[in-house]
């Protein structure tokens, strides 16, 4: 499927990630459960832009973060997912979107993530700006 978003044209394979998504192992660590928790309720228009690839919020294949115990949050220095397709045209300038008060700034490109893809043909969508709440079941 293609789409655009932003000035970048993409060429997704919209059940081939729904289907990545869906095996994806998942890191284990408490920041990253704290993600996979809350990412999809906190995040909203997020939560919408990335699904219009296939992809679920709660399944990032790399995340950067620290936790802030004295404000009682996580900062996401980056969390990026991996997409099965390719880039058609790659935009000049980072996509950004205002999500429940936080300034998110998203960058789609060819930057090597560990992931579990078994194609060639992927591209890395990254998200930097994201804080979260602490706490998880």
């Amino acid at each position: 499927m293609i789409l655009e978003l932003g000035d970048c044209v993409l060429d997704v394979d919209i059940e081939a990630e729904v289907d990545y998504c869906k095996n994806l192992s998942l890191c284990d660590c408490d920041e990253c459960r704290n993600y996979y928790a809350r990412a999809k309720a906190e995040l909203p228009l997020l939560t919408d832009f990335l699904s219009r690839m296939g992809i679920d919020v709660s399944a990032p294949d790399e995340i950067s973060s620290f936790f802030d115990p004295a404000a009682g949050k996580v900062e996401y220095l980056m969390v990026a997912y991996t997409v099965v397709g390719r880039i058609i045209k790659n935009g000049k300038r980072p996509i950004n979107i205002h999500d429940n008060g936080l300034f998110l700034n998203i960058s789609i490109d060819t930057m090597y993530v560990p992931n579990e893809q078994k194609t060639e043909d992927y591209f890395t969508v990254t998200v930097c700006g994201i804080r979260l709440p602490w706490g998880f079941d």
